[in-house]
């Protein structure tokens, strides 16, 4: 494959692109060792594809829900993929068969997580629920369902599990349920929850928020939780108490829809056509990184890059720290959806991939190789601050080298939230 970037070096084409599905892609998840790639679509498949080679090999297509999907994870050799028709499906990517359907939910599954033990969902029927992971001694497809978190009063979208300290004692059943177990859930109600996994009670309803949540996050430790949503704002708050730490009013012009925490930092995107950089101890905002032209959909952190992908049809490549915009890759013909990065070795050599799918339903291979040392392409925006600010903003520059990674934290199934 060629380096699929222009001679200016300012605009990336793609190395591949792919005609993945019948209908816009919804959702996307890589494996741990980024050698798997899984689509979930609107024409009710969901695809599983092969990073390891030259070029991405198609697998083969897992077929069996009645409606498109709408999440996807992978654990292990496993698929669980999430749809429309109430139901989540674990699927064995040796053999591509249906192992089990959990049925439970009586309306579209918006979010889930696998912990290995556990699969945790959300759905538009305004409820989540705990799934046993291991199915084999279950009869009954309802019995699978060990726990149902009932309360909020409208759509249940993000959800978090924040594992307590294992203990090693499983219950009669052989689960190992600690009891500092906890599940977080965000809701179209306006208020996040925090319940016990242990007994399904909801512990602290968060109230601040004045229009529905669409993301969340944790901090690595699991003891801050940040919510943002159609209101604008971003809510710091301490899950023990269930108090608001730090609020920001007006933290984007438009609806928050991602946010992701990042060691120090949090990366959220708006429908204001930007996405933005915070100081997560104060959230302070020290970077704007424009050039959208349309909603910011999510974003990835990679080796001092963050990647956004756009309803305008780009991804885009910004030098974290500065703002300054790298790499315009085109080639989408509507919206970006979802959007990875792919770290993989080939004879010898280390390439980073980036992967985007769409609405225009294909899937496009970027070549990101190198990004991290080249020098900005393209003149760095000016801030948003005034310049008496000068002192205050070197200031945030020297705390912000503290801050900034050299490379993402590994991914913790646990603390993930599925925003593809």
């Amino acid at each position: 494959m060629g380096s699929g970037i222009s001679k200016g070096g300012a605009e990336g084409m793609p190395l591949e692109t792919i005609k993945a599905h019948n209908d816009c892609i919804n959702c996307m998840a890589l494996s741990e060792d980024a050698s798997l790639l899984v689509t979930g679509s609107d024409d009710t498949t969901a695809k599983m594809w092969s990073t390891k080679t030259d070029c991405v090999e198609d697998l083969g297509t897992l077929e069996g829900h009645q409606s498109f999907i709408q999440c996807v994870t992978i654990y292990d050799t496993y698929v669980i993929t999430g749809s429309k028709d109430a139901t989540l499906k674990l699927w064995d990517m040796s053999s591509m068969e249906c192992l089990f359907t959990y049925v439970g939910h009586t309306n579209r599954i918006n979010r889930l997580i696998c912990t290995g033990e556990f699969i945790f969902s959300t759905s538009h029927d305004k409820t989540a629920r705990a799934w046993l992971f291991d199915t084999q001694e279950v009869e009954e497809p309802s019995d699978a369902c060990i726990r149902t978190f009932e309360g909020h009063t409208s759509i249940v979208s993000p959800i978090i599990f924040v594992p307590g300290t294992s203990i090693g004692f499983p219950d009669e059943r052989g689960m190992n349920i600690n009891p500092a177990d906890k599940v977080i859930t965000g809701s179209f109600d306006n208020t996040a929850r925090v319940w016990s996994f242990d007994t399904g009670i909801c512990l602290k309803v968060l109230k601040g928020h004045r229009l529905p949540i669409t993301c969340m996050d944790t901090d690595p430790k699991g003891t801050i939780l940040y919510t943002a949503g159609q209101d604008k704002a971003i809510i710091a708050w301490d899950i023990a108490r269930g108090h608001i730490m730090k609020r920001v009013d007006e933290a984007h012009a438009g609806a928050i829809l991602h946010l992701r925490v990042v060691n120090r930092l949090a990366y959220t995107c708006s429908t204001d056509y930007t996405a933005k950089c915070w100081v997560r101890e104060g959230l302070e905002n020290t970077r704007t990184y424009k050039e959208h032209t349309d909603s910011v959909i999510t974003a990835r952190f990679h080796n001092g890059i963050l990647y956004t992908a756009s309803n305008d049809g780009l991804v885009r490549a910004f030098d974290a720290k500065s703002g300054a915009l790298k790499r315009k890759f085109k080639g989408h013909d509507s919206g970006v959806t979802c959007m990875t990065v792919c770290v993989k070795e080939h004879n010898g050599e280390v390439f980073t991939w980036i992967v985007s799918g769409g609405n225009d339903s294909t899937i496009k291979v970027w070549n990101a190789t190198g990004l991290s040392e080249e020098f900005p392409d393209v003149p760095q925006p000016s801030h948003e601050y005034d310049f008496t600010q000068d002192e205050r903003l070197d200031d945030l520059d020297r705390r912000l080298d503290d801050y900034m990674p050299n490379s993402p934290p590994p991914d913790d199934a646990s603390l993930e939230i599925l925003d593809s």
